[in-house]
C-alpha cells in the first residue's frame, strides 16, 4: 500500500530566509499585520509560506531585488520555476498568485507615494493555473466504513467514535479534534429526528478570524451507538487522571487529542482499510451517502451549511446506478 504523496521540492530554509531583503521582509510583515486585522491565523500562516518561497527564489534566483522593482517577466519565470522545478500544484501556485497580488494591491493602497509608479502586474501577468488532480482520491463503500467500525469497536472505542462522527457529520479535521462532549445533547434533533443537531454553532472554516459558525448535523442512530460506549469509557479516564472537561477525544493521559495523535490514528485506518485514507474522504462519504438515498441537493446543501449548491456536486461520488429508485419496483410486476 502507497499513502497519499504530493512530490515537493522544497527552497525555503533559514539560512536564505535570513537573506531576504530587508526591505522585502519589512514590507511583507507589515502587509501581514493589516491582514492579521481581518483575517484567520491560519490564512495569515499560508500567507507567509507563500512569501517566503517568493523571496527566498529572488533571493537565489533574481538578484533579491526590491519587490516593487521586479519586472513582469521575471514574476512570470517564478512561477515557470515553480511549476517545473519546485513541482508545486496548480492549487498551490494559484494561491500564491493570490497572495502576491494581495501584496501588490496592499503596496498601491499604502505606499502610493513611496512608490507612484509600481503597479499591481500579478494577474495580467500570470495566468492562473488549471485545476489538477495530483492526488489518488479513496472513495470509501459502505463495506469498508462497516468493517473499519466493526473492528475498532473491538479494539479501540474511542478510534471507533471519531470514525462515527467523521462519517455522520462530515466535519473537517479541525472540527473533530476541538468536539466536545456538550455540543451533543440526544433530545435535540433535526431533519425528521434522523440528525442530532449540536447545541451551539462551531466556527468551521470560513473567511475572518471567527471562520463561519454553522450548527453541525449528525446521523443519529448510526452514531449514538459508537458515542454512548466511548463516553462511558471517556469518563472513567478523566475520573482516574483528575481532570474536567469537555473535549471529546483525548490522549492515554486524558488531556485533549492532539494533531500529531489523530495523524497517527488516520494512518492506522488506512492500515486497516489498505487504502490510502485522509479524514477528507469521510466528507465525501457522507455526501455520497445522502445522495444515493436521494436526499434532495438542496438538503444536503443545509445539512453540510454550503451557501452553494454546486458543493454538493463537488464531494458526491455517487454513479447514476449506485442510487435508489422505489419506482424501479414497478418493473418487478412485468
Amino acid at each position: 500500500m502507497s499513502p497519499r504523496k504530493t512530490y515537493r521540492n522544497i527552497i525555503t530554509s533559514d539560512e536564505i530566509i535570513s537573506q531576504i531583503n530587508p526591505k522585502n521582509t519589512d514590507l511583507a510583515n507589515r502587509f501581514l499585520k493589516e491582514k492579521s486585522i481581518r483575517t484567520s491565523g491560519k490564512t495569515i500562516v499560508v500567507y507567509r509560506s507563500n512569501l517566503n518561497i517568493f523571496f527566498c527564489w529572488n533571493v537565489l534566483h533574481n538578484g533579491n531585488k526590491m519587490f516593487t522593482d521586479i519586472k513582469k517577466l521575471e514574476f512570470s519565470e517564478f512561477f515557470s520555476f515553480g511549476s517545473d522545478d519546485m513541482k508545486l500544484g496548480s492549487s498551490r501556485l494559484n494561491n500564491i498568485r493570490s497572495t502576491l497580488s494581495s501584496l501588490s494591491i496592499f503596496i498601491e493602497k499604502f505606499y502610493d507615494t513611496d512608490y507612484p509608479e509600481f503597479r499591481n502586474v500579478i494577474l495580467k501577468t500570470v495566468d492562473s493555473s488549471p485545476k489538477e488532480t495530483r492526488r489518488e482520491k479513496t472513495v470509501l463503500t459502505d463495506e469498508q466504513i462497516e468493517g473499519l467500525l466493526k473492528y475498532l469497536s473491538k479494539t479501540n472505542k474511542q478510534k471507533a467514535c471519531f470514525i462515527a462522527l467523521a462519517v455522520t457529520s462530515g466535519a473537517r479535521f479541525s472540527e473533530l479534534l476541538n468536539f466536545e462532549t456538550d455540543l451533543i445533547d440526544e433530545n435535540k434533533t433535526a431533519f425528521g429526528d434522523l440528525f442530532l443537531e449540536t447545541t451551539r454553532q462551531i466556527k468551521t472554516k470560513g473567511r475572518g478570524k471567527a471562520g463561519k459558525l454553522l450548527y453541525k448535523y449528525i446521523l443519529r442512530d448510526k452514531f449514538l451507538p459508537y458515542y454512548r460506549e466511548w463516553l462511558v469509557e471517556r469518563e472513567g479516564i478523566l475520573k482516574e487522571k483528575g481532570l474536567d472537561h469537555n473535549f471529546l477525544f483525548v490522549k492515554k493521559d486524558g488531556t485533549q487529542a492532539t494533531v500529531a495523535v489523530i495523524r497517527k490514528w488516520v494512518k492506522g485506518f488506512e492500515k486497516h482499510l489498505k487504502v490510502p485514507f485522509y479524514v477528507h474522504s469521510c466528507r465525501h462519504y457522507l455526501t455520497t451517502l445522502l445522495s444515493k438515498k436521494n436526499i434532495p441537493h438542496v438538503l444536503i446543501k443545509e445539512i453540510f451549511g454550503w451557501s452553494d449548491l454546486s458543493m454538493v456536486l463537488v464531494y458526491d461520488d455517487t454513479k447514476p446506478s449506485d442510487r435508489d429508485y422505489p419506482e424501479l419496483d414497478n418493473l418487478r410486476v412485468l
